[in-house]
């Protein structure tokens, strides 16, 4: 009797929040492939334009956001941000941000009222997470300070499944070179193994700086999948009895190795991605104090790092590439190093050049005075990856590509 004297609005949103506990509840150990498109404008009219794509692997194990480049044999127990080294990323989307505004009893919440959204029926609420309960974080220039939150949230006006989330960051620290930043997600049931779990299918996280330009991530999530490990009991004898994986023996590498080395596959900048595999073959074997330590037709693998269009002073690429491992029959070798050359006529270069023409008024002369320079611009570096420069629209880096590496010591 008393439930049916609460209102509407209340009886709603409690029935929310026990769909969304029990979703979350029930959500086993999966992984997604989350692709990141990463744009920016300088200012608000001006369309936004494309840096780069970035895709990875998102694990959600015990309620930890884990990562991990497409393929990669492990994921990653480290910070987003410092796996992929350079531009906007932000972490927390799959499981943190709804948790908080619906399950940690943190947030303060209060009925907006009925809404059409995207053509659906929708129920609306809007909250606030004060700064000291809010654990929203945000990193910028070496810089970073903790924000509260306010945000809405929509549900389906009839079922009451989740279907969007938006969270405004407020009290930004004023030494934070930014002024507002804006995160959104939109949720749909997903059918992962033999259950329906709510995750987010789209994300958006928008950042404008004191300068007025925006820098934008668009975020999409596809290829779920359980982590499950499946056994199969028969009564059949084994046809033949397998061998014994033999183990592969690692080996350490000493910094200042010469590494000649022919690209596997090509880079094609019209349909490439920051996160896809790079391979190379070793062309010539690798000696160390008389000790032969990596043979001849040797593999190198590792990803693309970088892979961004800019259209001033003159369109041209940045482009970072990265190996991170060594393997030859029976022996596996972790890989830090550097570009040291690349066979010509491949178009790339460590600098861009521009120059730059400056008036201004002279006194003295009673006329202007006109000034040429020449500016060079350097490409940010990423410990252990290789950044270049690709003038034009568009770039390929053939098959067969010869490049020279140099092992370096590994920072930890």
């Amino acid at each position: 009797m008393a439930q049916s004297d609460l209102p509407q609005n209340v009886l709603q949103l409690a029935q929310l929040k026990r769909e969304v506990k029990s979703r979350l509840a029930a959500l086993p150990n999966y992984t997604c492939v989350e692709t990141i498109q990463r744009s920016r404008r300088r200012n608000a009219q001006e369309p936004f334009r494309l840096l780069d794509t970035v895709r990875i692997e998102v694990a959600v194990i015990s309620n930890r956001e884990l990562y991990s480049w497409p393929g990669a044999n492990e994921f990653e127990d480290r910070d987003l941000g410092d796996m992929i080294g350079a531009g906007m990323i932000s972490s927390g989307s799959f499981t943190s941000a709804i948790s908080n505004v619906l399950l940690n009893n943190i947030a303060t919440i209060t009925w907006h009222g009925n809404e059409d959204l995207r053509g659906r029926r929708a129920v609306r609420w809007d909250y606030r997470i004060p700064y000291n309960l809010s654990d929203w974080t945000l990193r910028i220039e070496g810089r970073q300070g903790n924000v509260s939150e306010t945000g809405s949230f929509w549900a389906d006006a009839e079922t009451l499944e989740l279907l969007r989330l938006e969270i405004n960051a407020k009290d930004i620290p004023p030494d934070l070179p930014i002024t507002a930043a804006n995160d959104s997600f939109d949720y749909s049931p997903m059918r992962v193994g033999s259950r329906d779990l709510l995750l987010p299918q789209t994300a958006e996280n928008l950042v404008t700086h004191w300068n007025g330009k925006q820098s934008r991530n668009l975020i999409e999530f596809s290829h779920c999948r359980e982590f499950a490990a499946e056994a199969r009991l028969s009564f059949d004898a084994p046809k033949t009895m397998e061998k014994p994986l033999a183990p592969v023996a690692e080996v350490s590498l000493p910094a200042g190795l010469r590494f000649s080395i022919r690209l596997a596959k090509p880079v094609d900048s019209q349909v490439a991605k920051v996160g896809d595999p790079l391979a190379a073959e070793m062309v010539s074997s690798v000696e160390y104090k008389h000790n032969l330590v990596v043979p001849k037709g040797a593999m190198l693998r590792g990803r693309i790092r970088r892979l961004e269009r800019y259209s001033t002073p003159r369109p041209h690429w940045v482009v970072g590439l990265e190996f991170t491992d060594i393997e030859f029959p029976g022996h596996h070798a972790r890989f830090f190093g550097e570009m040291t050359g690349v066979a010509p006529g491949a178009g790339l270069s460590l600098t861009l050049s521009a120059s730059q023409t400056e008036t201004r008024d002279d006194i003295g002369l009673g006329g202007s005075v006109t000034s040429s320079r020449t500016v060079a611009y350097l490409p940010v570096q990423i410990p252990g990856v290789s950044t270049f420069f690709m003038e034009g629209s568009s770039f390929r880096l053939p098959e067969g590509l010869l490049m020279d590496w140099r092992s370096i010591a590994l920072r930890k």
